[in-house]
């Protein structure tokens, strides 16, 4: 096979990979800034879990399922939607809700 076609493989093979929207990682982590950011500062997220996200406008909508333990425990519920997340500034962010049960 020739070097050339070598390349231009996998080039494409590495943009593809990028253009599925954050990984699992850094899905939660940006979740996680988003949710102490409309909430309270001792949220954490368990049993976080993330679906096959879609190129939308300015972003990847990504399905989101999550248990959500903050404020001492006095709140615990299931966090569960589909939330725009984009690259700014080198890491993800969460920049938009297109729909969130709790």
């Amino acid at each position: 096979m020739p070097k050339t076609l070598l390349a231009s493989l996998a080039a494409a093979l590495l943009l593809t990979a990028c253009s599925a929207g954050p990984s699992a990682n850094k899905a939660e982590d940006a979740m996680l800034v988003f949710v102490k950011a409309n909430g309270s500062d001792d949220a954490r997220l368990t049993k976080f879990t993330v679906g096959k996200c879609e190129k939308g406008d300015g972003g990847y909508n990504c399905p989101v399922q999550a248990r959500v333990p903050a404020i001492n425990g006095r709140f615990d519920e299931d966090f569960n939607g589909v939330f725009t997340f984009a690259e700014v500034g080198g890491a993800w962010k969460v920049i938009g809700v297109v729909s969130r049960t709790l």
